[in-house]
């Protein structure tokens, strides 16, 4: 015997009364997006407030005297704007959009990186900038010509370190977050495709 001759049997079975559905299944599942794209909100809210709140007083500090602290307070003030955004993002979700259109939009809101998220190089730009005006602001005052051009080398060696740093880090956290809920919802997509 083969499969093909177990087919017949199995065609008037059902799933058991206590089963859940694939509709209970989704709605589960969208229940569970709801609660993170409500978590991750309130987390971009969150780093929002602190990154003005500190854009402000470095704005404050450096305003008359240091251009460089200003400038990093500048980019700090739009890393806040474009964390508003992202809780923006995260707030204006249509749970009741068609199924496939559901699942599209969250897989871009869970993808790691994308161009969703390269306005964020713009304040990163602008600190970067107000740093190495700091750093030639500062070594100017205490050493010579190449002394300055080593200590914003340096800075810049260190700037990029630091950005590299951030995305492994960011990546893993990503990994350990995200990765398996973007695999279910790629996984759904795929089984609606199917049909």
């Amino acid at each position: 015997m083969n499969l093909d001759d177990y087919k017949p049997l199995t065609q008037r079975l059902t799933a058991p009364a206590g089963a859940p559905s694939a509709a209970e299944h989704l709605g589960s599942f969208i229940a569970d997006l709801r609660s993170r794209d409500q978590r991750s909100r309130r987390l971009a809210l969150g780093l929002a407030l602190i990154l003005f709140a500190v854009g402000t007083v470095f704005v404050a500090v450096g305003a008359s005297r240091f251009p460089g602290l200003a400038l990093i307070g500048v980019g700090a003030m739009l890393s806040a704007a474009c964390a508003g955004l992202k809780a923006r993002g995260f707030g204006r979700v249509d749970y009741s959009a068609p199924t496939r259109e559901f699942l599209a939009a969250a897989a871009k809101r869970y993808r790691f990186l994308g161009m969703k998220d390269a306005p964020a190089l713009v304040p990163l730009l602008v600190m970067g900038l107000g740093g190495a005006l700091a750093v030639h602001q500062a070594a100017a005052r205490h050493l010579g010509e190449r002394g300055v051009a080593l200590a914003v080398g340096g800075y810049l060696l260190f700037l990029v370190a630091l950005c590299v740093f951030a995305v492994i880090v960011s990546r893993k956290d990503w990994r350990r977050e995200n990765a398996e809920l973007l695999y279910e919802i790629r996984r759904r997509e795929q089984e609606l495709e199917n049909g």
